[in-house]
């Protein structure tokens, strides 16, 4: 079976996603090949990478030309396979034979006329449409409830025995990012954006004087928060670390992890600090409530609230002597429900029963 999978840029959960089920795929005999921006490549150096110059914004004749370009890949490939709404509108244009496409975030809640109408084409075309959790089922059905029968939920995954936290000293880890030895400290790892609500883990500081917070990675937002941060008084309990190419000495140093997201198709990074075995305060929004069990795994907080996540950091101080036990329990539920093996599983069936039709 040859399966072309198409991508417009990307650097989060689309990019995580492709480089760890991809191997998996060919591993059980399927052969793949990613179409994607040449700004992606670099990232995907051991795989059959073509240039599909898609833009993160629409641009219509620059999709059209992309749209014929992919149809231009059939005689190929056995497959399509599209990931994202940006993706999964280009092919819409000119619909491949047989393709299915994945919903990594949530869609939008308003779609404009010409946004409704492509998604509506691709809805109707498309073989199966795939979402990585029930909250992305949900939001898209609510716009295309006709395409019920062709939704299911295929989730993204973590690769548990690469998260190794342990691995590192702790007190070298802390010495390394500047951190006193016997405070809590929370890690918040996430593009600096609006939507993953690093705004409100800092406000949120304001009020949980005891912790300092390690934010780990880049973004358009990120010398907004940098003020913020000193503003809301918590600078110098705040360490923002830019992207990391490997997360062991956070891990190390951290004590629970945090996700503020205000939108959140899944919540990557919260299945990663549930497998690194650390207890996870997350936003009730989106996917994440199907990921973090409350007072189980971590707790789930009202989204956009700095005083609920300021409360939720100061309870979670208050049960310190279960964090261990928390952290075990998420890491078991992760290696039940969220490994990259299970997901690539699940597509190889997709992949075969539309095959087969």
């Amino acid at each position: 079976m040859r399966v072309l999978h198409l991508a417009r840029p990307a650097a989060g959960g689309v990019l995580r996603f492709l480089q760890n089920v991809v191997p998996r795929l060919e591993q059980k005999g399927v052969k793949c090949a990613i179409a994607c921006p040449s700004a992606m490549h670099p990232a995907l150096p051991s795989y059959h990478t073509l240039r599909w110059e898609v833009a993160d914004r629409p641009q219509i004749l620059a999709d059209l030309r992309c749209a014929v370009q992919a149809k231009g890949w059939q005689r190929d490939y056995d497959l399509f396979h599209a990931h994202g709404l940006r993706a999964a509108g280009v092919l819409a244009l000119s619909p491949p034979r047989r393709w299915v496409f994945t919903l990594h975030n949530l869609p939008p809640e308003h779609l404009v006329p010409p946004a409704r109408w492509l998604l509506s084409r691709a809805a109707r075309s498309a073989g199966r449409i795939l979402a990585v959790s029930q909250a992305a089922r949900d939001a898209w059905l609510r716009h295309f409830p006709q395409s019920e029968p062709k939704c299911e939920i295929v989730p993204g995954g973590v690769d548990a025995d690469a998260i190794r936290p342990r691995e590192v000293d702790r007190l070298t880890a802390r010495q390394q990012w500047n951190l006193p030895e016997g405070v809590p400290v929370a890690l918040c790892v996430a593009r600096l954006m609006e939507d993953k609500g690093i705004d409100v883990l800092l406000k949120a500081l304001a009020h949980a004087p005891e912790w300092f917070a390690l934010v780990v990675g880049e973004g358009p937002q990120r010398d907004a928060l940098l003020r913020l941060a000193s503003q809301a008084g918590v600078g110098e309990r705040v360490r923002f670390t830019g992207f990391l190419p490997a997360l062991d000495s956070v891990w190390a140093a951290c004590d629970v992890a945090v996700v503020p997201s205000r939108r959140e198709g899944l919540g990557l990074f919260a299945l990663e600090a549930m497998a690194a075995e650390k207890p996870v305060i997350a936003s009730d929004a989106g996917g994440l409530a199907e990921v973090v069990l409350p007072n189980e795994t971590g707790w789930l907080v009202t989204p956009d609230d700095p005083t609920a996540l300021a409360h939720a950091l100061q309870q979670a101080l208050s049960l310190r002597p279960l964090w261990r036990d928390m952290g075990k329990r998420g890491r078991d539920y992760v290696l039940q429900h969220f490994t990259w093996e299970r997901t690539a599983q699940h597509l190889l069936e997709c992949y075969r029963r539309l095959v087969s039709m």
